[in-house]
């Protein structure tokens, strides 16, 4: 009979201690899964300032604003059709001696 309790304290010992693994392993499996949805909303809101970014990039690229900047900062202009030299390719240049 004494063999029967010692089957029975090691199985209840067994049961216990599969129990405060499951619950250890549930715990951490949550603790990851709120750390996957914390970095996954960070992801979004990155890809949102990028996409921002991007369509800020492009505004400030435009070539209208860029010649306006070019005019009024650094004061550049359009040459003159007077001053405008231009040059034609030379038809040799393409040839091996």
């Amino acid at each position: 009979m004494s063999r029967q309790w010692i089957w029975l304290a090691t199985l209840g010992a067994l049961v216990l201690t599969s129990a405060v693994a499951v619950v250890s392993v549930k715990h951490q499996s949550r603790g990851l899964f709120v750390e996957l949805e914390t970095l996954r909303d960070e992801r979004d809101a990155l890809n949102t300032e990028w996409s921002r970014l991007r369509l800020e990039q492009g505004a400030l690229a435009t070539n209208a604003r860029v010649e306006r900047l070019a005019r009024e900062a650094l004061g550049l202009r359009q040459p003159d059709a007077t001053t405008l030299v231009l040059l034609e390719p030379d038809s040799t240049a393409g040839e091996r001696p």
